[in-house]
């Protein structure tokens, strides 16, 4: 009898990753984040939240800096995704990704990291560059709109991202007040505001 063949590959370590824990352990730690900031973070607080085992959270974060990490760059990543050749829809695509994740947690995450930045200075190394990527996304739509032409000339490109970011955060703080918000209402929000900042910032092409 024919003996079934052997693989020599190793078998991986462990239980393989549930996709479906790692996305609700990532939503609560945005919860969590956005109501309590760093001081009420930690992974067993985490752990509580998500509904999740504390071992399944430990064998993929040893410490709670490190899932804060991961969590931040989850909830932004798909900004660097946007390009859709136009200056206009990139930043309301670029404004409701925005103003939506900030109203997901009543912008407690964004609040919350401005001012943790600055109390507690070993987290602060670890995260300022994710949360600066967000402006350094704004300010490269920006940069490719000059590229292209749709740019007045003189525009401070930083300036302009922080007025579209400023925007997002106040009208997040305003819903979360009230708590009465829905996908229509923040790309109407959005598109006014990037209506006027696009009629401070465009090249006349007239």
């Amino acid at each position: 009898m024919q003996r079934p063949a052997v693989s020599n590959e190793p078998r991986p370590r462990g239980r393989p990753r549930n996709p479906d824990f790692e996305t609700k352990i990532l939503v609560a730690a945005a919860k969590l984040y956005g109501a309590h900031g760093w001081a009420g973070f930690n992974l067993d607080a985490v752990a509580r939240e998500s509904g999740v085992g504390k071992s399944t959270i430990y064998a993929r974060w040893k410490t709670a800096d490190s899932l804060l990490g991961v969590m931040i760059e989850q909830r932004w990543s798909a900004l660097s995704t946007i390009d859709t050749g136009d200056l206009r829809q990139d930043l309301l695509a670029f404004g409701q990704l925005v103003l939506m994740r900030y109203i997901e947690t009543g912008g407690g995450v964004v609040r919350h990291l401005r001012r943790d930045m600055i109390t507690y200075p070993d987290l602060t190394a670890k995260i300022t560059p994710m949360v600066e990527r967000i402006t350094q996304q704004a300010i490269a739509i920006l940069a490719r709109g000059r590229q292209r032409g749709q740019l007045r000339e003189g525009v401070s490109l930083a300036l302009a991202s922080d007025m579209l970011l400023s925007a997002m955060e106040s009208q997040a703080g305003r819903i979360a007040a009230d708590q009465n918000f829905d996908e229509m209402a923040v790309a109407k929000y959005v598109a006014r505001v990037v209506g006027l900042l696009m009629d401070g910032i465009a090249a006349d092409c007239g």
